[in-house]
């Protein structure tokens, strides 16, 4: 696309219609994830059902598009641009880059997210009673969330003396996931090690610096650069003999050994509500952000076993998905 028939599409933009649709059209979304597309697809699966379940099939009765950008930050405006050309009635985004690479692009476009954070308020939302703007969406905010998942790691691990968290400085929450997790050591005279990594190739690095700590566990958060490169990680993880621990349920299903937190498949599946609203009508801004209703303990009782671990019956008693 020429510049000047870019700049042209977003004058266009300027004032996004809530909704355009004529009777003979399909409502078209825009999907934009900063992860992979194998680790959305059951979350994507859960929000295809969710719009089903609300009357809306996709190819039938509304069209989606996809771009994932599997941890690269700088090709999110330019997968925004290039969703933003297919003239999309409504988006949805997966966490808080996306949500501002595609205002960028499209200021005013109805946009859903099903990861809200913190860190969306007051920049994209004015509060999460009244977004008041074209963002809104379900929130992933648990308080103190880390602090469990580090009490997780030691109900597991009763000898544990030092947690590894892999962090990528660039992420939004990063800094208080990291505190919540020294905080609930250090409580326990636990030592932490933070490892950051920026690209996928920083990674076989931060292991090995996790073995030569001694570091016994290792927490990882929700992240688009880490999600996109989850195989990995677990394949490093196997290597070393470290036990992974997560706050989403994906992690244990690639072979964590546990989390605790919420199902970002029920969020997305929730989202499908809001979609389904805004096409309908709704301005974004009416709508209040939803927090998580349900949290669970996950265990890879696979993994367990093939790093060798016995974990306590109480802490499997507790368990809502058991992976055997």
């Amino acid at each position: 696309m020429r510049r000047r028939d870019f700049v042209a599409l977003l004058g266009a933009c300027a004032n996004w219609p809530l909704v355009t649709l004529a009777a003979e059209n399909r409502p078209r979304l825009a999907y934009l994830s900063i992860g992979s597309a194998e680790y959305d697809a059951p979350n994507l699966k859960a929000f295809r059902e969710g719009l089903q379940s609300l009357g809306y099939a996709e190819g039938k009765s509304i069209d989606i598009d996809y771009r994932y950008v599997e941890g690269d930050t700088q090709a999110l405006v330019k997968s925004a641009q290039a969703l933003v050309a297919l003239k999309p009635n409504i988006a949805l985004a997966n966490a808080i880059s996306p949500v501002r690479a595609l205002r960028q692009v499209a200021s005013t476009l109805p946009i859903v997210c099903p990861g809200f954070g913190d860190s969306f308020v007051p920049s994209l939302a004015a509060s999460f009673a009244h977004p008041g703007g074209s963002v809104t969406g379900v929130a992933t905010i648990v308080e103190g969330v880390f602090g469990k998942v580090t009490e997780l790691v030691i109900d597991a691990l009763p000898r544990t003396a030092k947690i590894g968290f892999l962090a990528n400085p660039t992420g939004a929450s990063m800094a208080e996931d990291e505190r919540q997790i020294r905080s609930a050591a250090h409580a326990r005279g636990i030592e932490v090690q933070t490892e950051n990594v920026q690209a996928p190739t920083d990674l076989n690095d931060a292991f090995q610096r996790f073995g030569a700590g001694a570091v016994q566990a290792v927490i990882i958060p929700p992240n688009g650069l880490l999600n996109s490169r989850l195989q990995q990680i677990v394949a490093l993880a196997f290597a070393s003999k470290v036990p992974l621990f997560f706050s989403q349920r994906p992690g244990v299903e690639a072979g964590g050994l546990a989390s605790y937190g919420i199902n970002p498949a029920d969020n997305y599946r929730r989202s499908a509500n809001y979609v389904v609203k805004i096409i309908k009508g709704a301005a974004p801004g009416d709508l209040p952000i939803e927090f998580p209703t349900k949290l669970e303990l996950a265990i890879n009782l696979k993994t367990a076993k093939t790093l060798g671990l016995t974990l306590p019956a109480t802490l499997l008693d507790r368990a809502d998905k058991v992976i055997e």
